[in-house]
């Protein structure tokens, strides 16, 4: 299984940072990249290739819009959009597929996450 590169986008700093150690514990995940500032996204994007952007939520409108308008333009990027009580994720990838999960535990969260991009 290769090791999975990951963009934690936007959000606060101590759940970004939270992110990051138990992500990078994980044996196949590694965060590339934190980007506090929407509008550093796409460059990020574009430099480190990411199979995942996470994202908590509510994120601005203008993030939102980029976001809907480039999934397609970034086929083997996946977006996860964490709750706003972070107990639920909706994982997008390009148009075609969405699903919502609640109720994770941060070992599902992580199983998620180092999955094989073709069977999500």
């Amino acid at each position: 299984m290769s090791t999975k590169r990951i963009i934690l986008a936007t959000g606060p700093l101590l759940l970004r940072e939270a992110l990051h150690r138990v992500l990078n514990k994980a044996d196949h995940l590694e965060v590339v990249q934190e980007v506090p500032n929407h509008k550093d996204l796409p460059s990020a994007i574009e430099r480190f290739d990411p199979e995942w952007v996470i994202i908590p939520l509510p994120i601005s409108h203008p993030a939102q819009n980029w976001i809907d308008a480039r999934r397609t333009d970034y086929p083997t990027v996946g977006f996860i959009f964490l709750s706003p009580d972070h107990n639920g994720i909706k994982l997008k990838r390009q148009t075609s597929y969405e699903d919502d999960f609640f109720d994770l535990s941060l070992k599902d969260f992580v199983q998620i996450l180092e999955k094989d991009l073709q069977h999500t």
